[in-house]
């Protein structure tokens, strides 16, 4: 009879770690979705006075339009404020970089930005698509 409860013992321990491992997995998983879920419908980008609102779900940065230096257009399937992946590439301050954007209306978005700043510089390529 010992023998049957040291198995039957291994068997509910087995169980049980299985159920938690499962619940773990299954917690992380639905974590990963919604966190997906909230990047895909709350990614924007709001311009106020001389400011840059963008937002991918819980990600928000604020850029000020002054400190825009170049537009250009950037292709990438890396993660960025972007659902695209043929975005327009905005550097800014002293960043060789910058922030990855897909505005609905590339050209109105840019026309937007040079009006509040018409020292920014416009990549050759977009020039010659939007005329500017």
């Amino acid at each position: 009879m010992g023998n049957h409860s040291f198995i039957l013992s291994v068997v509910i321990r087995s169980i049980f770690t299985f159920s938690v491992s499962n619940l773990i997995e299954g917690l992380v998983g639905l974590i990963i979705v919604v966190l997906l879920i909230w990047v895909w419908f709350g990614t924007g980008y709001q311009i106020a006075n001389d400011i840059i609102k963008v937002k991918a779900g819980p990600f928000k940065k604020t850029i000020n339009i002054q400190e825009i230096n170049k537009i250009s257009k950037g292709k990438s399937v890396w993660t960025a404020a972007a659902l695209a992946t043929d975005r327009l590439v905005i550097q800014y301050a002293n960043y060789n970089w910058g922030i990855l954007v897909s505005p609905k209306n590339e050209y109105d978005f840019i026309k937007l930005l040079l009006s509040k700043k018409p020292q920014i510089q416009i990549e050759k390529t977009l020039s010659k698509i939007y005329k500017i």
